[in-house]
């Protein structure tokens, strides 16, 4: 499979076939305790504090989820600004991304459909916190680093003429090692998706 979104226009077929980009990796801890601190702490349900962990967790699954989502939505529309994949991918992901969608667009290729994030699992994560177990900035800022897999078939790309832009051997399903960082954490509007590798996969498993 293919490990960067990067692509020329000779390589047109390969640059529609998927996703991808790099990883990184690092350490988690666990609970905590009451919240003291005066920084902006992220909660579960109602009377429930999150733990540092947790609430990293949460914001990166459901950021990962968001940037296949926004991917689709910006590939269908020609009319979308490339810059709204900053919302959701930072650093190569989101400069190659928007390299790849410029291209596309300039050969008059559109799409249909989305990839559907099936599964996608917390692999490692760093969540800097106090003492006391509270989320505390740090100069590295927080990530979490995933597995997660999905369904490519019901995404469509086709050329001009109506002849289709995939590889016909791209298979259905991907599996992206994906990390999401936030360097303004605790702040949870500071995620972004910052490197994936992505590759083949028969079936996503739960």
């Amino acid at each position: 499979m293919i490990s960067t979104r990067r692509r020329t226009g000779a390589a047109v077929l390969a640059v529609v076939a998927a996703a991808s980009i790099s990883v990184a990796c690092g350490t988690g801890d666990t609970e905590a305790a009451p919240v003291t601190s005066t920084q902006p702490v992220l909660t579960g349900p109602a009377g429930v504090d999150k733990s540092p962990e947790q609430q990293a967790t949460d914001s990166a699954v459901a950021k990962v989820a968001e940037f296949y989502a926004a991917q689709g939505a910006i590939e269908a529309n020609p009319a979308t600004p490339v810059e709204e994949l900053d919302r959701v991918a930072g650093g190569p992901v989101s400069e190659g991304y928007k390299a790849d969608i410029l291209l596309r667009r300039s050969q008059g290729i559109t799409s249909t459909g989305a990839i559907a994030v099936v599964n996608s699992t917390v692999t490692d994560l760093s969540a800097p916190k106090d003492a006391d177990g509270n989320p505390v900035p740090s100069p590295d800022g927080a990530w979490v680093k995933t597995v997660t897999c999905t369904d490519i078939s019901g995404w469509i790309t086709t050329f001009p003429d109506g002849t289709p832009a995939t590889l016909p051997d791209r298979g259905q399903f991907e599996t992206a090692q994906i990390t999401v960082r936030n360097a303004a954490w605790p702040d949870s509007s500071g995620w972004r998706v910052t490197s994936q590798t992505t590759v083949k996969t028969d079936t996503c498993t739960s």
